[in-house]
């Protein structure tokens, strides 16, 4: 799976001071989106909590402390931690259901917090059971449609959060929306030129300060009232400690039980994709290799820890982990920076956030959902060329924005199903051969195998491959029947390829099989595993691999021919086509030195070392070469039928035998020509001697040329 590239190229090393100030500047670049994405899910996820203790103050400690506990036990190069969308939402779903339940329950404010810690707890605890179980390496089999749909669908559900909030003003449609709006397309456009004109420096952060700025001097010509505050003014305050005594654990669990732990595994999918996807990125893109599974162990007992501490854990944050690379690249300095400016942030916040207008802090949070779009969405170059992708990752995007991560889980796992559906069916057929173009191993004699040659034509063979499915099948059948010609009578589909049918696809074959045999077309399958077999049924004529597939089409078309053309078999002799043009009496002469042979089914004639030089000619019978034996271990060379020879080239070289000879199926008659009695014989008749050498010579270029033919189509 390819992530996008980010489009720039590697920057030279920076002396050590400069690179020193880059990772300050990208972390207070991060800071800034963290700062109002961290604190306004945290005032979103606390708010049930209003009255019980300051919003402001536990939100920012969620926004500080776990990212920082992270960094210190985790430190990776160029990844920052911070409080996650789906986290924030789901810990705020959690803590709305126990708080609904509190009257009932005698729950009150710090035992809601212990409640919903445990539950969030639970979720980390399911996270780490998928690294336990070794089951993020699912996640590199999305397509790529899938990762940047759901890298897209943070990025618009930031941005999207803006809109529905009117801005900062506090609600879309309201009064002063306008004007929030204003200063929030400010922060982005001031912030975006800021970063082309000086990419070093901070330009988020710059931008959301000059704005805020403005925004303040903007209340001497009566705006003051316009603009809503990040926070309301209080006094200094530590992080809310949940109370573990007193809770009704079992009317709870009877109670909002199966509701917590939805929520719960719904916590722990998302959250876990959205981090799968990113280690993704940041080993394809930027070579920061690292053990997934290990990575979701880590974090979740870190996150478990802060959520019974009563805080919103941190996770592998993307849109800031972005910002810092696309800066200063793998540094191992921002990260840390970053956290720091956090804790800086929790302990100073009271006396100055309420400074801040949401309306500045919803521009740099725009800024960051669009900066979280993968880059390759926003090109129309890559719309025309991938029409079918970029639709796809638009898709699961906008159904995340718009509905929730857990709907796009759904709807990104169907997209990705019916993409690897679609890719498997447009490439199911490998090769096609419509003209004959593939012979089987089978040898036979000159005027059977032009017969043979001349009505291969009427054999069309398919090799197909990748899982084989409903759909991919049915695709097949469909290609199948538009593909074959009227000439077409025998039908070869080779499966060496396919892994594996499932229950539905094998239905689509016998339907095929019926269809094609309805139509006078024989069908056979070549490499059908044994179960996909057993599951078939006998509808389905399978062999177990393509070349002998090829002969029973071969063996039928001979069936076909008229009976004045058959051969006859023992009509030139026991010498076969060795005995074609020699002088009667040199021929009776060569007869006279054969020896019989008779060779029971599944019995071995020769085998590969064999020191002996007989040449051999079948009788009756058929003899497979083999390169070990049982023939069904090893690789079919070659089948020999009656009045052919074969060990040839022992009998000429004297090397040892190069293959095993013997009978696959029935039984056979061979006769033996030892080396030393055809040499006495070429004493006394040389001439005729020629003729049987240029016998063996056309033997071995028959043989040559069959498999010169079947070396191309394998390579091929």
């Amino acid at each position: 799976m390819a992530m996008a590239s980010s489009g720039r190229a590697p920057s030279a090393p920076l002396p050590q001071r400069e690179s020193r100030a880059a990772a300050r500047a990208a972390a207070w670049s991060a800071a800034a989106v963290t700062v109002p994405h961290a604190v306004g899910l945290g005032l979103l996820a606390f708010a049930p909590l209003v009255g019980v203790h300051s919003l402001a103050a536990q939100a920012l400690w969620s926004a500080a402390l776990p990212g920082l506990l992270l960094t210190l036990v985790l430190p990776r190069a160029g990844v920052v931690y911070a409080p996650s969308t789906v986290v924030a939402l789901l810990f705020a779903a959690v803590l709305a259901t126990v708080q609904g339940a509190a009257p009932s329950l005698g729950l009150q404010g710090p035992q809601v917090l212990a409640v919903t810690g445990a539950t969030v707890a639970l979720a980390f605890v399911f996270q780490g059971m998928l690294g336990v179980l070794r089951l993020a390496s699912a996640a590199r089999f999305l397509p790529i449609s899938v990762t940047h749909g759901f890298a897209a669908g943070v990025g618009l559900s930031m941005v999207f959060g803006q809109v529905r909030t009117g801005f900062g003003s506090g609600a879309l449609g309201d009064a002063r929306m306008p004007w929030n709006a204003l200063a929030a397309l400010a922060v982005v456009l001031l912030a975006w030129g800021l970063r082309r004109r000086w990419p070093q420096v901070p330009g988020l952060l710059a931008a959301v300060v000059l704005v805020s700025l403005a925004v303040a001097g903007a209340g001497q010509w009566g705006l003051g009232e316009v603009f809503v505050a990040a926070a309301p003014p209080g006094p200094f305050a530590g992080p809310l400690w949940p109370g573990w005594g007193g809770i009704p654990w079992v009317a709870l669990a009877q109670t909002q039980g199966q509701a917590l732990v939805t929520l719960a595994l719904l916590m722990a999918m998302v959250n876990s994709l959205e981090v799968l996807v990113f280690q993704q990125e940041l080993e394809l893109e930027h070579g920061l290799r690292s053990d997934a599974n290990a990575i979701l162990r880590r974090e979740s007992l870190l996150g478990a820890l802060c959520a019974l501490a009563g805080l919103i854990p941190a996770s592998t944050s993307a849109s800031r982990s972005r910002i810092v690379l696309a800066e200063v690249g793998a540094s191992r300095a921002a990260p840390r920076w970053h956290a720091g400016i956090m804790l800086g942030v929790a302990c100073t916040g009271a006396w100055w956030l309420h400074w801040l207008p949401m309306a500045s802090l919803a521009g740099g949070l725009i800024l960051a959902g669009l900066w979280q779009v993968p880059r390759p969405l926003w090109s129309a170059r890559h719309a025309r060329q991938a029409r079918v992708t970029w639709v796809q990752s638009w898709l699961v995007a906008l159904v995340f924005a718009v509905f929730s991560g857990a709907v796009a889980l759904v709807a990104g796992l169907v997209v990705a199903t019916l993409a690897l559906l679609r890719d498997s069916a447009s490439t199911v057929l490998r090769h096609v051969r419509l003209d004959g173009e593939l012979r089987s191993r089978r040898l036979r004699r000159a005027a059977t195998e032009g017969w043979v040659a001349q009505h291969m034509n009427q054999v069309a063979v398919f090799e197909v491959q990748g899982v084989m499915s409903f759909g991919v099948a049915a695709h097949l059948s469909e290609q199948v029947r538009a593909l074959l010609q009227p000439r077409h009578r025998w039908v070869v589909l080779n499966a060496t390829r396919v892994p594996s049918w499932d229950s539905t696809a094998l239905a689509q074959l016998r339907a095929l099989v019926r269809d094609l045999q309805q139509q006078g077309i024989a069908l056979a399958v070549a490499s059908l595993d044994a179960v996909a077999q057993a599951q078939a049924g006998s509808t389905v004529r399978s062999f177990a691999d393509l070349d002998r597939a090829l002969e029973w089409a071969e063996v039928q078309i001979l069936a076909l021919r008229p009976a004045h053309l058959r051969v006859r078999h023992g009509s030139a002799g026991p010498l076969g086509e060795l005995g074609e043009g020699l002088a009667p009496a040199a021929r009776q002469a060569l007869e006279a030195c054969l020896r019989t042979q008779s060779v029971a089914p599944h019995s071995l004639v020769f085998a590969t070392g064999d020191t002996d030089r007989d040449l051999l000619v079948v009788l009756s019978g058929h003899v497979t070469l083999v390169t070990q034996w049982p023939a069904a271990q090893g690789l079919r060379l070659a089948t020999v039928g009656p009045g052919m020879a074969f060990g040839e080239m022992a009998f000429l070289s004297g090397a040892p035998r190069s293959a095993c000879a013997g009978t696959e199926h029935g039984k056979a008659r061979v006769v033996r020509l030892a080396r030393a009695d055809f040499d006495a014989w070429v004493q006394q008749y040389p001439e005729q001697a020629l003729i049987v050498m240029a016998g063996l010579a056309q033997i071995g270029t028959r043989r040559l040329a069959a498999t010169t033919q079947q070396l191309r189509a394998v390579l091929e």
